[in-house]
């Protein structure tokens, strides 16, 4: 079998699916709980995340609780083996690895015609697409679980316009979410994907991380645990303050990159790197998105860019005025899921978790218009799941522990 054929075999993307799920209690959890429920029988869900094996888990385990389910992945993310996979099982796949910007538009397109009731979404596209051009969709959307930082902030300015029409889920602002997917998830894959595709080392390196939210954490943790020398730079007072507390170099952008090696961001905001930044490089430096993909880097922005071979899988050399090469990790696209499988199977086993009692939730409830949180009980319940699964044990509180907690 040749190499094309063998990462487009659906029988591969089964095997890969099938070891995902064996290291994801939390998500087997959640789809018991909502099986007792049967809240999505008959349901039409939309799923529209990276697609890969984790993902693929969740897609089966919705299907498996009687949603049909149509599934968008991005061009440059999609494992064409799992999509196949997914496909040949029945899931309705709207997915092309290498996709023109054109096909992927289409094949957007072709995924809202599915008309989905509940709606996972990631980085809000597809709840804004249905909003602005597709509002012929809109009419049968009751619910969107939102999975990113990125995603939530324009749901959350739609939603302070009056201009949101439907309940969402901040998914991502779930505790299981935050402090496991964005800090040690992010972290641990966007730092490997550097390094696998450019099969160079961190030890010693100077490595600049744009932005200390979340994500920025567990980017210059791992980079530092690898003996990195770590330099933060910020928007947010707090957050820069914040990286000094933790031991960590402060500066401008534009003061930072002109020693860096490695150049990261993390900020989920578009143009936070721009071609001044990397004009300002020096010659072989490395750049690689680990937030929001295009355009949080945006070569486009400030002096004039060459974009020249590609040197290595996933690795692109962008040429400087003044005749520097710097090298992009995927054209800019989130380098741990476009160079890499995404964060860690145990991980995201949380967060998929998560998205699924995101979407029974807002099938139960005849929630308002606007941006919701999920209920504590819910983010303890997958929590408590992985825990269980790891046979590890908390203690319950007291009446008098309680009754402490409660008092004024």
């Amino acid at each position: 079998m040749s190499s094309d054929a063998h990462h487009a075999d659906p029988a591969v993307g089964r095997d890969m699916i099938d070891f995902a799920a064996d290291f994801m209690p939390a998500l087997q959890a959640a789809k018991a709980k909502v099986a007792q429920g049967g809240t999505l029988q008959g349901k039409r869900v939309g799923v529209a995340l990276t697609l890969e094996p984790k993902t693929a888990c969740l897609v089966e385990a919705i299907a498996s609780l009687g949603a049909e389910v149509a599934v968008l992945g991005s061009s440059n993310s999609t494992k064409p083996a799992v999509a196949n996979a997914l496909a040949d099982s029945g899931v309705k796949v709207f997915a092309e690895a290498g996709s023109t910007p054109e096909r992927s538009a289409e094949l957007r397109e072709l995924f809202i015609d599915h008309k989905p009731e509940l709606l996972i979404d990631d980085g809000a596209f597809n709840v804004r697409r249905i909003h602005t051009g597709r509002r012929d969709a809109l009419e049968s959307l009751d619910g969107v679980a939102e999975e990113t930082t990125s995603g939530v902030r324009p749901l959350r300015n739609m939603a302070a316009a009056g201009q949101l029409e439907v309940p969402c889920v901040a998914v991502n602002d779930a505790r299981t979410k935050l402090m496991f997917d964005n800090v040690y998830g992010t972290g641990q894959s966007v730092v490997m994907a550097i390094l696998d595709s450019t099969n160079l080392q961190m030890q010693g390196k100077s490595v600049v991380v744009v932005g200390y939210g979340k994500v920025g954490r567990g980017i210059a943790a791992a980079a530092r645990g690898l003996g990195a020398r770590v330099t933060v730079t910020e928007i947010d007072p707090v957050e820069a303050l914040a990286a000094h507390h933790d031991g960590l170099n402060v500066a401008t952008i534009i003061e930072a990159v002109t020693s860096a090696d490695f150049v990261i961001t993390a900020s989920g905001i578009g143009h936070s790197l721009i071609a001044d930044h990397v004009a300002a490089m020096p010659d072989g430096a490395i750049v690689a998105v680990g937030g929001a993909g295009p355009p949080e880097f945006d070569p486009s922005m400030g002096v004039s860019l060459v974009w020249g071979d590609t040197v290595r899988d996933h690795i692109r050399e962008l040429k400087t005025p003044d005749g520097k090469t710097v090298f992009v990790l995927s054209n800019g696209y989130c380098a741990n899921t476009s160079a890499g499988e995404g964060n860690p199977i145990e991980i995201m086993d949380l967060s998929l978790a998560l998205q699924l009692r995101a979407i029974d939730y807002l099938a139960s409830n005849n929630l308002p218009a606007g941006v919701h949180l999920l209920p504590r009980e819910i983010d303890d319940e997958v929590a408590a799941s992985q825990l269980a699964a790891a046979g590890l044990k908390i203690d319950t509180p007291t009446e008098a522990q309680v009754n402490a907690a409660e008092q004024w």
